[in-house]
C-alpha cells in the first residue's frame, strides 16, 4: 500500500513540475475582485459597461502570473554516470529486484528421510511393558 500511495505521489510531482499554470487576477481600483486558475474571471459591473461607470477611467485592471513549469526533463544515460555511480547503481537495482524474486524451500530431502536405527529395546531399559 505504501509504495502505490509513493508512486502516486511522485508521478503528481512530475506532473505538476512540467506543466505551466496562469493565474489571473482582476482588480478593480486597489480592490482585488476575482482570482482564476482555470474558469473565467468575475470582473466588476463598471468593467462590463453596465450603466454603473467607476468614477475614475482605466480603474480596472487584469494581472496575469505565470508560472512557468520545465520545459525539458533531463534523462541521464548509463554512459554520463561516473564509474562509481554506475556500480552502485547496478548494485542497488540487483539487491532490490531480488527482495521481489519468489524463495523456493526445499522440502525435498524430508520426503525420504530414514529414522535412524535403534540398537537397544526401549521398553526393557527403561522397564515400561504393556499390558
Amino acid at each position: 500500500m505504501p509504495h502505490k500511495f509513493l508512486v502516486s505521489l511522485l508521478a503528481l510531482l512530475v506532473l505538476v513540475t512540467t506543466n505551466s499554470f496562469a493565474i489571473e487576477k482582476h482588480f478593480c481600483g486597489d480592490q482585488l475582485v476575482d482570482t482564476s486558475v482555470f474558469a473565467e474571471l468575475e470582473k466588476c459591473p463598471g468593467c462590463l459597461g453596465a450603466e454603473e461607470a467607476p468614477s475614475e477611467p482605466d480603474c480596472c485592471k487584469d494581472v496575469v502570473d505565470v508560472l512557468e513549469g520545465q520545459d525539458i526533463t533531463t534523462v541521464k544515460k548509463m554512459d554520463d554516470l561516473e564509474q562509481d555511480q554506475q556500480v552502485f547503481l547496478i548494485a542497488f537495482g540487483h539487491t532490490f529486484f531480488s527482495l521481489f524474486q519468489p524463495v523456493s524451500r526445499r522440502l525435498d530431502n524430508l520426503l525420504h528421510y530414514d529414522p535412524p536405527s535403534i540398537t537397544f529395546d526401549l521398553q526393557s531399559n527403561y522397564q515400561v511393558y504393556l499390558i
